[in-house]
């Protein structure tokens, strides 16, 4: 394979990519803003641990990716030095100092002027924006993640807080022998009062923490709404920018067969 076909296929690729990363923030923007991750009945930790899952693969994806690129770096480096040192090379002193080296300059062959542009353009790769984008939006995900374990422990305290209102109300009509399996209270037993004086207070306890647990269910909700949302769209951008400036790159890489570029 010729210096122009690699040349050729790597401007395919980050064409592809670039075209792939608008599509999906695309369908990111069309996507419905409303999430639910968090209700008054869905019980257990399955959000919880899908949440930190979810973070913990974006941080992978961030390590990966940084891994990717550098992968990238370090093999052009390598491939350009490599070959530089089959070149006699000669300062050139201009007025502004010595003159930067070029393979072109010195007549060398095609392949050793390709793979230094080739060079040049994967050394001003920058993937600060992208890694940027991913931790942010892992980080959201931790900060969802806090919220839900914050619901999940409201919605204890309120399970709680019933069925131990629920026991007690249960608890004083058997003593009396009188059946409470439909949980209605019946008027006129002996005792009622005194029952609903002593439990007053545990029942505001009971709705006070109902409200409080449906302001955590919110909270999650209005936060996933807005994290999972606005972080995978920051990704998406990032990334698709990262590609058309790649792409940009890769096309200024000369063609000296045909006296331009590729």
């Amino acid at each position: 394979m010729d210096t122009e076909t690699v040349s050729i296929q790597l401007i395919r690729m980050w064409t592809f990519m670039a075209e792939c990363h608008k599509k999906q923030l695309q369908k990111i923007m069309e996507a419905k803003s409303q999430v639910q991750v968090a209700s008054r009945k869905i019980t257990g930790d399955s959000g919880l641990r899908a949440t930190m899952k979810l973070e913990m693969e974006c941080l992978k994806w961030e390590k990966c990716f940084g891994e990717w690129i550098n992968a990238q770096k370090s093999f052009v480096k390598f491939l350009n030095g490599w070959l530089i040192k089959c070149i006699s090379r000669e300062n050139e002193e201009t007025r502004n100092g010595i003159a930067h080296f070029s393979p072109g300059r010195v007549g060398a062959a095609e392949t050793f002027i390709v793979c230094n542009d080739w060079y040049q353009a994967v050394e001003k790769m920058s993937e600060s924006q992208v890694s940027a984008a991913i931790h942010d939006f892992a980080l959201s995900l931790h900060q969802l993640w806090e919220k839900q374990s914050e619901e999940q422990q409201q919605r204890v305290k309120a399970d709680y807080l019933s069925r131990d209102y629920e026991r007690r109300v249960r608890s004083f009509y058997e003593e009396r022998g009188i059946d409470y399996s439909n949980g209605t209270a019946a008027s006129g037993v002996a005792g009622l009062d005194e029952l609903e004086k002593n439990l007053g207070f545990m029942k505001k306890r009971l709705e006070k923490q109902r409200v409080i647990h449906v302001q955590a269910v919110k909270e999650v909700n209005d936060s996933a709404s807005s994290s999972l949302r606005s972080g995978m769209m920051s990704i998406f951008e990032a990334l698709e920018s990262f590609c058309l400036e790649r792409l940009k790159g890769y096309q200024q890489i000369r063609n000296p067969n045909k006296g331009g570029k590729i």
